[in-house]
């Protein structure tokens, strides 16, 4: 096999590697039942008094009129060697009689989930729900998560 044909397979099976990171890093949403789920990038909220830094997870809902909507949104910490951090799901039940789109949120505190000698925090969400239609049955739930973009978080101000 000549030089350039195994550099061609070397730089296949990287770039084959990375898909799954460069995947997870955008944006995505899913539509079921007649709902639209969106998770957002994870924004600094505030800082408190003792230096620790708060970040609220928001994710976009949009839903057609007659409808109840069960979303669960999973916070974690991306890391680049082992499996991602969790740290808690939030649950939110909406009704929507008109058809709209709202934004829900929830705020929570920066986790220090790495070693030592890091300190930047990766932090996302992920969402998965279910849809109840008046006239219908439930959806079940999408068969996979949505997560949102990553955001990079120092652990000191």
């Amino acid at each position: 096999m000549s030089f350039s044909r195994k550099a061609l397979l070397a730089l296949t099976g990287i770039a084959a590697l990375a898909m799954p990171l460069a995947v997870a890093g955008s944006a995505s949403a899913s539509t079921l039942g007649g709902c639209t789920v969106r998770p957002l990038k994870p924004v600094l909220d505030h800082i408190d008094s003792r230096d620790h830094s708060w970040i609220r997870y928001e994710t976009t809902v949009t839903c057609d009129a007659g409808r109840s909507i069960e979303i669960q949104d999973e916070r974690l910490e991306y890391d680049a060697l082992s499996a991602d951090d969790y740290y808690g799901t939030h649950i939110y039940n909406l009704r929507f009689d008109n058809a709209e789109t709202r934004t829900v949120s929830v705020v929570e505190a920066l986790p220090d989930a790495d070693g030592l000698f890091d300190d930047v925090e990766e932090m996302y969400h992920q969402t998965g729900f279910q849809v109840t239609p008046d006239d219908g049955p439930v959806s079940g739930w999408t068969p996979t998560w949505d997560g949102s973009p990553q955001a990079r978080f120092p652990l000191y101000a």
